[in-house]
């Protein structure tokens, strides 16, 4: 699960989360919002589900998606999305076919992949 790229949260974690503002790091400046949301979560007792589908594809992912499909892992094991991710699968495998978001999407790609996922080329 990568919180990059978006999120699908229901109206309860949402809730949960703006209350407690004030008190998760409210003075910490990052640039990883998405690991702040996670540590909120995780500090209030909420924890994430596996996103994947039944074949173990990702379904946010941290990059585009030129990126997802050309990905091997690196030689050393400091990489850090291998060290967060479980079960990683490579190659056309590797992205859902039920994607939900990318992350690094800028607007001419995400114009053309919407223009290619809903048939107007």
């Amino acid at each position: 699960n990568s919180g990059g790229s978006g999120y699908t949260i229901n109206k309860a974690a949402l809730k949960v989360l703006v209350e407690s503002f004030q008190t998760c790091n409210p003075h910490q400046h990052t640039f990883a919002e998405d690991v702040m949301v996670a540590a909120c979560f995780r500090k209030n007792g909420i924890v994430p589900y596996d996103t994947k589908d039944d074949a173990g594809g990702e379904r946010y992912m941290p990059f585009a998606p030129a990126h997802h499909l050309a990905y091997t892992k690196p030689a050393n094991d400091n990489d850090w999305y291998v060290k967060y991710s479980i079960n990683i699968k490579y190659g056309l495998d590797h992205c859902s076919d039920r994607s939900v978001a990318f992350h690094y999407i800028k607007g001419d790609l995400m114009k053309k992949m919407h223009a290619i996922l809903y048939g107007h080329c």
